[in-house]
C-alpha cells in the first residue's frame, strides 16, 4: 500500500501527516504487508513524521515492511544522510535517488550513481534495513536482454530489493529466466546482508568489476560492459582476496566454468551486459 508523510500524496490523494496513528492501525486491520511511504511534502516534517509512522506501524500489532522515501527528497550527498536515524525509526527500506525510467539512460546513470557512493552507502545496508535502487526494469520491454542482465546482477551485488515494475502477463521467456535464475536471487539475498561494492575507481571507464562478499566465503562478480562494443573483461583475483585455485561458476548459465589460479577473464562480453560469477576458493 502507498502513502506519503504529507497531507496529500503526489498524486493529490490524502495521505498520512498527522495521522501516522490512526492510518497504521487501519492498515494493519485491511492485512496490508508492505508500506510504500513516499515524501511528496514539506521537508521539515519528514524527520518527525517518519519517526512517527514508524512507530505507529510498530505499534499496530501487525508486521509490516516500511519503505522509507526520506533520503530521495534531500539531495545526491549520500554521505549526509541520516541512514542511522532512518534504521532507528523502523525503515526497513529507503529510496535513495532519482525514480528510474524505462529506458537505458536511467537505468545506467543509477548504477554510476550506485558505483560513486558505494563505499559510502555499504556500512548501512544489512539485514533488515536496505538500500532500495527503486524497481527493476526486467520484462517492461523497454530494455535490451543484456540490458536486463545487468540491472539484476548490479541490483544483487548492491543488496537492493528486487521489486518488479513489469505487467506479469508480458513478461517474455528471457526476461522471466532473469528474473527466476536461483543463483542471482541467492546473491541477492545471502543471510550475510553485506553490500558490494563497485572496486573499477571511476563510472567514467567502459569495463567495471562490481563484487560482494558471501556468507560462505565465496565471492560474487559482476564483470560489466558499459561501453558500446564487446570486449574481454579480467577479473585478478588478488584483488578480491582469493587466492590459490578458484572455482569459477557462470550465474547466467548456471554451471561451474572450471577452476582458476591468479585471474579469471570473461570474455566478449556484449555492449550493456554483465557476466554474473561466482567465485569460490577450493
Amino acid at each position: 500500500l502507498y502513502t506519503a508523510e504529507s497531507p496529500l500524496t503526489c498524486g493529490g490523494y490524502p495521505a498520512s501527516a498527522d495521522n501516522e496513528d490512526l492510518d497504521a492501525k487501519t492498515f494493519a486491520k485491511w492485512g496490508v504487508d508492505y508500506m510504500k511511504v513516499d515524501g511528496c511534502g514539506d521537508l521539515s516534517y519528514y524527520e518527525g513524521g517518519y519517526k512517527a509512522m514508524g512507530a505507529a506501524l510498530e505499534a499496530s500489532g501487525r508486521d509490516m515492511v516500511y519503505s522509507c522515501s526520506w533520503p530521495a527528497y534531500i539531495g545526491s550527498n549520500e554521505s549526509v544522510k541520516p541512514f542511522g536515524e532512518m534504521i532507528m525509526d523502523g525503515c526497513n527500506l529507503w529510496r535513495n535517488w532519482d525514480d528510474i525510467q524505462c529506458d537505458w539512460d536511467s537505468l545506467s546513470s543509477i548504477i554510476d550513481y550506485w558505483g560513486n557512493w558505494g563505499s559510502v552507502l555499504a556500512p548501512y545496508a544489512g539485514p533488515g534495513h536496505w538500500h532500495d535502487m527503486d524497481m527493476l526494469l526486467i520484462g517492461a520491454n523497454c530494455v535490451t536482454e543484456a540490458e536486463e542482465r545487468t540491472q539484476m546482477a548490479i541490483w544483487s551485488i548492491s543488496a537492493s530489493p528486487l521489486i518488479m515494475g513489469n505487467d506479469l502477463r508480458k513478461v517474455g521467456d528471457a526476461s522471466k529466466a532473469i528474473l527466476l535464475n536461483k543463483d542471482a536471487i541467492a546473491v541477492n539475498q545471502d543471510p550475510l546482508g553485506q553490500m558490494g561494492i563497485r572496486l573499477t575507481e571511476s563510472a567514467d571507464e567502459p569495463l567495471q568489476l562490481w563484487a560482494r562478499t558471501l556468507s560462505d566465503g565465496s565471492i560474487a562478480v559482476a564483470a560489466y560492459n558499459k561501453g558500446d562494443d564487446a570486449a574481454d573483461i579480467s577479473i585478478d583475483f588478488s584483488e578480491l582476496n582469493l587466492f590459490g585455485d578458484i572455482a569459477v561458476y557462470c550465474i547466467w548459465d548456471q554451471k561451474t566454468v572450471g577452476s582458476f589460479s591468479g585471474s579469471f577473464v570473461a570474455e566478449s562480453v556484449g555492449s550493456h551486459d554483465t557476466r554474473f560469477l561466482r567465485l569460490t576458493p577450493q
